[in-house]
């Protein structure tokens, strides 16, 4: 089915990517963020954009967020834009009536201690410290989301994603992702001939990684199907890698010779983050994700481009 879909923060990573694969299966897809001159913190703004439009589906990638560190040091700052972009998002679906939203819903808001990521235990206990601004703003989406439908009748799709990953994110390794900042030190250093390598915090973490056209595939799935199903879903694989595998992956991938430092100054963030699969796969019994080398191999041909 062709649909009007609207993008927020369509200029970034997530955004880039999704709207290459929604516009290559026939929708008919707009962004909005600043570099559009639409600044979704501001109502007024957002609204006269995105209503000239008209979307059926809203896709709510726009964020405040970069590394670990980068949401302690700015910490208000991240927690105040981004309630303001999600409160906007909601009140333009509430006066638009019919459109439906699609939140992806970053996995730090779970619990900081918690073993098995499944769904139902999305709140049961405190959020990591490390991520405690950008998180919080996680579990108000579906604050959000339950009380606009309960009161105004408004869809939404919940998507808990993991470290997302891939070609076209930033490229300052404070602000893009965790995977893809990796990526671009060991460009970097093979670039400029470095001798070593500094890699921020013990290595020891356990992340899942979620390639960036696996996630714009999914969503282009449930818009074409209508699949507008109410409960929270993770896109889960139930399988992590830890850091220094990942390290060590590149490592092989790259050629790269040098030293490997690791920096203990930096925070690790909570030990372990692999999400339960069992409602993905029951929602999509057939989807096949990206093998982790074959996406990181396609990672490091987009910062071989670009990295000077």
């Amino acid at each position: 089915m062709d649909c009007r879909v609207a993008i927020l923060g369509g200029t970034g990573f997530v955004g880039s990517n999704l709207r290459g694969e929604l516009e290559s299966s026939g929708q008919t897809v707009e962004v909005f963020s600043r570099t559009t001159g639409c600044d979704l913190r501001d109502m007024p703004s957002a609204w006269r954009a995105i209503d000239s439009f008209r979307p059926s589906v809203i896709v709510n990638c726009a964020a405040i967020v970069g590394s670990v560190n980068y949401v302690s040091d700015f910490a208000a700052d991240v927690i105040d834009e981004n309630m303001r972009i999600i409160l906007n998002t909601y009140k333009i679906a509430q006066k638009m009536h019919d459109t439906v939203i699609i939140n992806p819903v970053a996995n730090c808001g779970y619990p900081g201690e918690l073993n098995d990521y499944e769904e139902r235990k999305f709140q049961d206990g405190p959020i990591h410290p490390s991520v405690l601004s950008y998180g919080s703003t996680r579990r108000m989406m579906l604050a959000f989301a339950e009380s606009y439908r309960k009161q105004y009748g408004v869809r939404s799709v919940n998507l808990f994603v993991p470290n997302i990953y891939g070609p076209y994110d930033s490229t300052n390794p404070n602000k893009t992702h965790a995977l893809n900042a990796l990526v671009i030190k060991f460009v970097s250093a093979m670039k400029q001939n470095q001798k070593s390598i500094e890699i921020w915090g013990t290595g020891k973490p356990i992340r899942e990684w979620l390639y960036v056209k696996d996630f714009a595939r999914v969503v282009r799935n449930i818009i074409e199907e209508e699949n507008y199903f109410s409960q929270a879903v993770n896109i889960g694989q139930n399988h992590g890698e830890t850091v220094r595998a990942l390290v060590d992956a590149l490592l092989k991938i790259t050629g790269y010779s040098g030293k490997i430092e690791y920096n203990t100054n930096y925070q690790d963030g909570a030990p372990k983050k692999v999400m339960n699969d069992i409602l993905f796969r029951e929602k999509f019994p057939n989807f096949e994700f990206t093998d982790i080398t074959k996406g990181i191999e396609e990672t490091i041909e987009f910062y071989e481009r670009v990295l000077q």
